[in-house]
């Protein structure tokens, strides 16, 4: 009775003075810098100005701070020659001890960088053909011919869905069929009724990714830093390549798409007589693949064109798509 009555104390005090924050910085090998610049804020309620705490790591890459705020916790850490850290809506309501990593700046290089997020590029990610394995070209960023202007095979997806009725806010089909055509019609494109059964209906959707030759495959890295501007490690890893992975998906459900995930892939192996990989070309997706019921994927891919360059880290100045290419203006090496 009396240490419940003891934390009861405490949390009500700690509730009121503030909770504390403590941050170590560090690099991506594990060393602890010291003189990072750090901040700390606690963050208030819109009108209301932040409380924040503004300072250098110690020798041992530390630095603290207290206080109380009423929406969240926000921690940013940046040192010269490595990528900034931005922790966003951190509890507000317990004290935290954090180690944030900053990794350095090594060898950015130009690379194929897309996000078919990004702007309207997402309708190049919708599946040409159901059932049937779909090859798409890193490289051009492009499904292969002649589903598109691709040319090799990077990567190549298998993807069904199947159509389960109306979703249930169209009471009235005649109505959003009228609705329907008139929006296509402002944006000047044909209307067809299965792009209204796409639009308005319920689906069910399987997906397959897959790659077509032997040793390729995707590699689930598991040190993703989803606060940091390099989300993944500087190099695509040796081994570990998996060779196909799989994603359900329904349209009238919660997204399926994972948070704080991504990938390295391997793809156009070449083998010598004995079966060893003697070429390869690699890539990185960051974030899920986000699959939508209805008939498309988003992902964010960074190739590297050089053979056997398992090296990643992206300038963002550099990016061998032209600057118009829908999707390639990616900030993030």
């Amino acid at each position: 009775m009396k240490t419940t009555l003891l934390l009861g104390l405490f949390s009500f005090w700690s509730s009121l003075f503030g909770y504390d924050v403590k941050i170590r910085v560090v690099d991506d090998q594990g060393a602890a810098l010291s003189g990072a610049s750090t901040k700390i804020a606690f963050v208030m309620f819109r009108n209301e100005t932040d409380i924040e705490h503004v300072g250098v790591t110690d020798k041992d890459g530390m630095f603290s701070a207290s206080g109380r705020g009423e929406h969240s916790v926000f921690v940013e850490a940046s040192k010269d020659g490595h990528y900034v850290a931005r922790l966003r809506r951190l509890p507000k309501d317990k004290d935290l001890d954090l180690v944030v990593v900053i990794p350095r700046v090594l060898n950015p290089v130009s690379l194929y960088a897309w996000d078919s997020r990004i702007g309207s590029s997402v309708r190049s990610a919708h599946f040409p053909i159901q059932n049937e394995w779909v090859g798409y070209d890193f490289e051009v960023g492009d499904w292969v011919s002649p589903h598109g202007k691709g040319k090799v095979t990077d990567l190549r997806f298998r993807f069904r869905n199947q159509f389960k009725g109306y979703d249930d806010s169209v009471k009235n089909i005649a109505e959003e069929i009228a609705s329907s055509k008139r929006g296509y019609a402002a944006r000047k494109e044909e209307w067809t009724e299965e792009k209204f059964k796409r639009d308005a209906g319920k689906w069910d959707a399987e997906l397959e990714v897959g790659f077509p030759g032997e040793k390729e495959g995707l590699f689930e890295e598991p040190r993703f830093l989803d606060y940091s501007q390099l989300k993944l490690p500087h190099n695509a890893p040796v081994e570990g390549y998996m060779p196909t992975w799989r994603y359900r998906a329904s349209s009238y459900s919660p997204r399926t798409a994972r948070e704080n995930v991504g990938f390295f892939l391997r793809t156009r192996v070449m083998l010598d007589e004995k079966g060893k990989i003697v070429s390869a070309n690699y890539a990185k997706v960051v974030g899920d693949f986000q699959l939508d019921a209805r008939g498309f994927v988003m992902f964010a891919y960074y190739f590297n064109p050089v053979a056997n360059d398992r090296n990643l880290e992206f300038d963002p100045k550099k990016n061998l798509f032209p600057a118009n290419f829908p999707g390639a203006n990616v900030n993030d090496p």
